[in-house]
């Protein structure tokens, strides 16, 4: 299921300039972060949507890299010790702009399905529901997607452990 699931879509996440701390599906906790995750706009992980894909380079371990067949779109994969961040980028290889983020957490220790519903001003797209190997939810807000699920088949309490923004 761990496969399957860090196998989603390739999304990004962020914050707007309102003075608000960075978003971590770790630390969105109680109703303060809660509040804060209604307002993810452009920012995850200290990553920003538009900046230059070699900040991001420059402030990281070694990504592992991939590309578009057509070589328009590039993938930087960092290990983090919370999860794996991949990040989005266009142009040339090393010096596109940023038009990605996602994190995948390690651990599903996030806000359950419900708290970020109900914390949400506007959701575009909604689903819950039992699968084979337990429980899931994803959550899409503008260009925000949030993805929950549970550790085994047994937890109906699914919790956040990716968040996604694009462009």
């Amino acid at each position: 299921m761990k496969k399957l699931l860090t196998t989603a879509i390739i999304s990004t996440i962020a914050i707007t300039g309102l003075g608000l701390s960075e978003a971590s599906a770790n630390t969105i906790n109680n109703e303060v972060k809660l509040e804060q995750a209604s307002t993810y706009q452009s920012s995850l992980e200290g990553i920003t949507i538009g900046m230059p894909i070699q900040s991001v380079l420059d402030n990281n371990i070694k990504p592992i890299y991939s590309s578009s067949v057509d070589g328009t779109t590039h993938y930087y994969k960092f290990r983090k010790d919370n999860g794996l961040l991949v990040v989005t980028a266009d142009g040339e290889r090393n010096k596109g702009l940023v038009t990605g983020i996602s994190m995948s957490y390690n651990d599903f220790n996030g806000p359950s399905f419900d708290e970020v519903k109900d914390s949400l001003n506007s959701i575009t797209n909604m689903s819950k529901s039992k699968g084979a190997n337990g429980y899931w939810g994803y959550i899409k807000s503008g260009n925000v997607s949030y993805q929950f699920g549970t550790k085994s088949p047994e937890d109906k309490n699914i919790k956040l452990y990716r968040i996604d923004i694009s462009k």
